[in-house]
């Protein structure tokens, strides 16, 4: 029996917003460094709440959603650089409902850091959704997932605002193009 398990929705926030998100993501530190960041700072509260604003614009925000701004295990900017992997030793695994927005100004698909929906029903979602700019996907619990390894010619870091804000959607968003990823279980 198939259960739809993600919403993919490109184009997420409006071209406006998103360009000055992703231009402050370029001149972070974390962008070019080479190193692994979990990061909670002034731009991760401004994305947040963009995200926060946009879910509410399309019906997709949940009134049971915790500001995640302000509790800090619930979000964060992540900065996943060349050749770095996943970071859940134990590989594919399942969140509560949880979100991923790519916030980087650009990405090449060579460089892989593709988000695999292991029991996706199509073969497409289980070889990996490629981490395309102002590219929103949030995952219901059963969404069995994992991330591959970004390649050694990344020239900057794969960069994401994450959420876990637990629940499930079963409604469509409202106003917006949007793909449904169906999983087997």
């Amino acid at each position: 029996m198939s259960c739809r398990s993600a919403i993919l929705i490109d184009n997420f926030l409006s071209e406006d917003k998103f360009n000055l998100i992703s231009t402050k993501v370029s001149t972070s530190p974390q962008y070019m460094n080479g190193e692994f960041a979990d990061v909670r700072d002034d731009l991760w509260q401004e994305v947040t709440s963009l995200v926060f604003e946009r879910l509410k614009e399309i019906g997709l925000y949940h009134h049971h959603f915790i500001d995640a701004t302000k509790i800090h295990n619930f979000s964060m900017n992540q900065y996943r650089p060349s050749n770095y992997g996943h970071g859940n030793m134990f590989g594919p695994h399942r969140d509560n409902g949880s979100y991923v927005f790519y916030i980087h100004p650009h990405w090449d698909e060579n460089w892989e850091g593709k988000l695999k929906i292991i029991n996706a029903d199509q073969q497409k979602y289980r070889e990996g959704i490629i981490a395309k700019p102002n590219r929103f996907i949030w995952m219901n619990p059963c969404t069995l997932h994992d991330i591959s390894t970004t390649s050694e010619d990344c020239e900057h870091a794969r960069v994401t605002n994450l959420g876990f804000l637990g629940g499930e959607f079963y409604i469509d968003p409202i106003g917006v193009e949007y793909i449904n990823i169906f999983t087997t279980d």
